[in-house]
């Protein structure tokens, strides 16, 4: 099977497509969040993923059940800042340790944070950390 274009036709493609080019797309960051493979939304025991919100220095993390072709009943959300926290603070708990704790130190003793449905909206009686009491943290 020959090559639909040859080296020379390609980089020339790949000039004429970077000089159209506006310049304004930035290389993506492949950093992961630290709950990643370890949050669940508790409506369909699915990972739950982190989505940046722009102009803010945290993101959330949130179920993505319709992502998988899935219907959850109880999808939810919750700030990373304070799902995180919540999490590291309860690691060292169980764990006894103090220091950074990193996502693979939280993959490798089996740590899993069920997050559940809790009451959506802002205003001034919005928590300012995250409502515990629809939080599991459990560990092998």
């Amino acid at each position: 099977m020959s090559a639909l274009l040859s080296e020379e036709e390609f980089q020339a493609l790949q000039d004429i497509l970077a000089a159209r080019s506006n310049g304004t797309r930035r290389p993506r960051s492949r950093t992961t969040a630290l709950l990643t493979g370890i949050a669940h939304c508790a409506g369909r025991e699915g990972r739950m993923y982190f989505a940046a919100c722009k102009g803010y220095p945290y993101g959330d993390y949130v179920c993505r059940a319709t992502a998988r072709g899935d219907i959850c009943p109880r999808s939810t959300g919750i700030r990373s800042d304070w799902l995180d926290e919540y999490a590291v603070n309860r690691y060292r708990e169980a764990f006894g340790t103090a220091g950074e704790v990193t996502r693979e130190q939280l993959l490798r003793d089996g740590v899993r944070v069920n997050v559940g449905k809790g009451r959506s909206g802002g205003g001034p009686d919005r928590p300012a950390g995250p409502d515990t009491s629809r939080l599991t943290f459990t560990s092998a």
